[in-house]
């Protein structure tokens, strides 16, 4: 069998394993729940959970979900039914088989077998990309299309064709109803292809023609933005944001110059810095994602060795006049341009993307690296760099299995205790008449639809989502006998069930003695009271 065969399985092995680590956590959180249940209806009555015929946008809590992740859920769930596993696999399975992805771009970026194994064995221990494949998340599915899009632009380079264009046109209309970075990636790949027009001197006719090919995805995707506008990506943008005007009226107060301080310099100023902060070491090595959804710190997206090779490889590229040098260099530099543009810094999803070019040059920084030394040197070399990239990579991954899924704030961020919430109250669904639940920890609506595996035909007539609120997503107050909006238990208690927050119960006479409790290591999440017998 061939040696790089065998590497890359074992890679794929790896990689295998870590996914199945904890394969529990983490839990499911309210958008995966969204996903899920909307997958479950389309499968089951072609519609969505408010009765839309294969909609191009899921309303879910109001902020117009893109289609192309709940689609893809709905063949897993036909063929596997609705649980936790089922509808994360095709996730899992991207996370997993991303070392076969790597070693395939990177063999074709530098025509080098070593390069892409090193690649590869980058990809198969990465936090960065099992972060978010270990859960449902459209950035998986963005690594995918991506680089079937740089390998398209690679044989671009060589020669044009039809077939070419078209299969480039098809990965961008999918990224663009995939994910928000996929409005990037059009672009990027747009201007690429008219670079290669250019430089390949194809006539005005043939240039015209694959322009419009490659702009009707865009086009299409636009006109289903006119009728189903995302609420999220405005709330995200920097300028939605209240402290951004607060701080030029701060900055006003202190030296009252509006040529220095006003909505332009301010926003040039805030937009350098949060762009250059996504090539610091503090976010690519020490701290990662703000959000505790997607790391904290301890768990690195990089190792220190390989972000120290990021600059070697840079080096080398541009030393050796690689062939593909700058396309995986724009690539880098331009991939953190959408996530400066939101007021939620240091995303990791965001800037998904730098993840394919940080692992491919720094792949090729290191084994350039090993050239400059003595022959007798270098296996010695080699193999201390490896020992020292799996070093880091242990704390990281120590952190991630160890520390962080006991956190009390990363138990709260990931919004669990639903799945034993909804198996109790399956188990008693129907002993009470009414079931009030407190509003205050995520969508419970969706929590309790995804795991009651509800009817989406019998919710579909009851689905009423409230107006939106200043972050742009709505609420449901109640379907069947459920209540999502808590009230202290009222005596006698007449086949009601309450469950809420252990603060929502305060000053309600309600003790720990009374109540049934869900807890998830070690912290509590939710109260039920009266407590079964």
């Amino acid at each position: 069998m061939n040696k790089e065969l065998i590497l890359v399985s074992f890679f794929v092995l790896i990689s295998t394993l870590l996914h199945l680590r904890q394969i529990e956590f983490p839990c499911i959180n309210s958008d995966e729940a969204s996903f899920s249940y909307n997958a479950y209806s389309i499968l089951k009555t072609g519609k969505d959970e408010y009765g839309s015929f294969m909609p191009t946008r899921f309303l879910a809590f109001g902020e117009n979900k893109l289609p192309v992740t709940i689609y893809a859920i709905v063949p897993f769930i036909a063929l596997f039914g609705m649980n936790d596993l089922t509808v994360r696999l095709p996730f899992i399975l991207i996370g997993i088989f991303a070392p076969i992805l790597f070693y395939i771009l990177v063999k074709k970026l530098f025509n080098n077998s070593h390069i892409a194994l090193i690649a590869s064995f980058l990809a198969s221990i990465s936090p960065w990309i099992q972060i978010l494949s270990r859960h449902i998340h459209e950035d998986s599915i963005m690594l995918g299309i991506t680089i079937g899009m740089l390998l398209i632009l690679i044989k671009l380079h060589e020669t044009y064709s039809n077939k070419s264009i078209v299969f480039l046109a098809i990965l961008g209309g999918i990224g663009l109803f995939t994910y928000h970075i996929g409005k990037f990636l059009a672009v990027f790949i747009l201007w690429w292809a008219l670079y290669l027009n250019f430089r390949n001197k194809i006539n005005q006719k043939l240039m015209i023609k694959y322009v419009l090919i490659l702009c009707m995805p865009i086009f299409i995707f636009l006109l289903t933005e006119i009728f189903y506008p995302s609420t999220r990506v405005g709330n995200l943008l920097f300028t939605s944001n209240q402290g951004f005007t607060l701080q030029i009226e701060q900055l006003r107060k202190e030296h009252d110059s509006r040529l220095l301080h006003n909505k332009l310099t301010n926003t040039i100023s805030l937009l350098t810095r949060q762009y250059l902060s996504y090539f610091s070491p503090e976010f690519l090595v020490t701290h990662g994602d703000a959000n505790l959804r997607f790391g904290k710190e301890g768990i690195s997206p990089i190792t220190a060795i390989e972000y120290i090779f990021v600059f070697v490889g840079i080096y080398f590229l541009f030393h050796r006049k690689e062939k593909y040098r700058y396309l995986i260099t724009t690539l880098l530099f331009t991939a953190p341009l959408t996530a400066a543009l939101s007021w939620q810094t240091q995303s990791i999803t965001r800037a998904y993307l730098m993840i394919i070019p940080l692992i491919s040059i720094a792949a090729y920084g290191l084994y350039q690296s090993i050239f400059v030394l003595k022959k007798s040197l270098q296996f010695v070399y080699f193999s201390g760099i490896i020992l020292l990239i799996m070093y880091y990579s242990l704390f990281s991954w120590d952190s991630y299995f160890k520390h962080y899924t006991k956190n009390p704030d990363v138990i709260t961020a990931w919004q669990c205790g639903y799945r034993e919430l909804g198996t109790y109250i399956k188990t008693h669904y129907d002993e009470y008449n009414q079931i009030i639940v407190s509003n205050k920890y995520g969508q419970p609506y969706i929590f309790l639809l995804y795991y009651l595996a509800y009817p989406p035909k019998e919710y579909q007539k009851q689905a009423r989502l409230t107006p939106l609120d200043e972050y742009g997503f709505g609420q449901v107050e109640a379907f069947d006998q459920i209540k999502f909006s808590f009230s202290s238990p009222t005596y006698p208690i007449k086949n009601t069930l309450y469950i809420g927050l252990p603060e929502d119960f305060n000053n309600s006479g309600v003790q720990k003695h009374h109540v049934e409790r869900i807890s998830f290591e070690g912290k509590e999440i939710f109260w039920i009271f009266p407590k079964s017998l």
